[in-house]
């Protein structure tokens, strides 16, 4: 497939970070019509994004689009994505699911460039949802978990070159997924996090596939993330806004209010090392939150007041970064949009340079004269007594013992 142009002089006039806190580091262009999931690489070197067009993947680093293996074809509109990465291995694999409930698997060495497809198969669904709904990877146990839109869960194992091996199916009645995420890790592997959207339902599972708690909300559900460290979730409330809860608990901490026109889903993400909270909204603004205060830290407008569901954050070289994609319908030809937060201007060299001359300048006359007065001292006594005499300067100790150091 040919590859999109790579944007990094975008019209910023009505793009902007309302206090100034992010500016937009580049537009990803690419996709044609509304951008259905995104996902940013751990390692904050790739993102990949999917919709009606099948599935694209950009390098960060060397802003460049990547050539797809297969574009969508049969398999239908890309609507989930993961990265796995695999702590004894340089490989990168993508996984992505189809509304025709379709999975793919995209494979390649760090030492390549471009992606192989390894892995394509069309998984069981629900009765009322074939739909691929969300998808999450779990590097420590190498396990991947995928719902459908109705009633199912998978478990795989993800082996080297990123083969599949099937761990368990989990039919949960009137359980409807819209985001997936792994928790606690126990004895036999980590817990499995299905949020459901119009049920309200939380169900957590084992590594056996069982249902071992139900947790209710009362809200519609959007979207969520997890937070193991911090002992935290976020789940996208669609009528008030990003609702913070304990993990260990079903306790409601905080609510980041976000204005809503009507009720649409939005990702929730943690953000700039779990100190901020970053959702999208219904008329074109993303919303940072500080998650300690619940103040908003700044509003990102995308350029026009449409649907943002779709943010992601990431890392890229230690700054933090977040990437947005419209959601609207009939859009046309658009773009990721790559937000990266300013960084404290650093100081100039030669000032900083003029500062430490500054503060060691003292220091370095005082070294000087006692160079000098070393010298000085060991001299002949007739050389000694000709300087002074020509001079008519005392080379004493007590000369210099008198300085004034704090005056130097």
């Amino acid at each position: 497939m040919a590859p999109y142009s790579f944007t990094t002089k975008p019209d910023t006039k009505t793009r902007k970070s309302t206090k100034g806190k992010y500016t937009l580091h580049a537009l990803l262009d690419g996709h044609y019509g509304e951008v259905a999931c995104i996902a940013a690489h751990p390692l904050g070197s790739h993102v990949a994004s999917g919709g009606r067009d099948g599935t694209h993947i950009w390098n960060l680093q060397e802003k460049k689009l990547l050539g797809s293996p297969a574009g969508a074809g049969d398999r239908g509109v890309t609507t989930a994505l993961a990265w796995m990465i695999r702590p004894d291995d340089t490989d990168d694999g993508l996984a992505f699911g189809t509304d025709d409930g379709y999975l793919s698997i995209w494979w390649r060495s760090r030492k390549e460039q471009d992606f192989a497809e390894v892995y394509c198969n069309c998984l069981e669904g629900g009765e009322d949802g074939q739909e691929i709904a969300a998808m999450a990877f779990d590097a420590t146990s190498g396990q991947l978990a995928i719902v459908h839109r109705s009633e199912i869960v998978h478990q795989f194992v993800v082996g080297p070159l990123m083969r599949l091996t099937v761990v368990k199916l989990t039919r949960i009645k009137n359980h409807w997924p819209q985001a997936v995420a792994f928790g606690q890790t126990a004895a036999r592997g980590p817990e499995i996090w299905s949020f459901g959207r119009e049920d309200s339902e939380i169900n957590i599972i084992d590594a056996g596939g069982k249902v071992t708690m139900t947790k209710t909300t009362g809200v519609v559900i959007g979207g969520a993330a997890i937070s193991v460290k911090d002992d935290a979730y976020i789940l996208d409330d669609t009528l008030q806004g990003v609702a913070l809860y304990k993990l260990s608990g079903s306790e409601r901490v905080k609510t980041f209010a976000v204005e809503t026109n009507e009720r649409r889903s939005r990702n929730v993400c943690f953000h700039d090392g779990r100190k901020a909270i970053v959702t999208g909204s219904d008329h074109g603004d993303v919303y940072v939150f500080d998650r300690r205060t619940g103040e908003v830290n700044d509003i990102i407008h995308v350029g026009c007041k449409d649907w943002v569901q779709l943010v992601m954050t990431t890392e890229m070289e230690g700054v933090p970064m977040i990437i947005v994609g419209r959601s609207g319908e009939k859009i046309g030809r658009t773009a990721l949009q790559v937000w990266e937060r300013k960084t404290p201007a650093s100081r100039p060299e030669a000032a900083r340079q003029g500062r430490l001359l500054q503060g060691l300048s003292g220091w370095q006359v005082i070294c000087v004269l006692l160079s000098v007065l070393f010298v000085l001292q060991n001299l002949p006594p007739e050389a000694r007594e000709w300087m002074e005499s020509v001079t008519s300067l005392d080379f004493g100790i007590e000369s210099v013992a008198s300085l004034d150091l704090d005056t130097l």
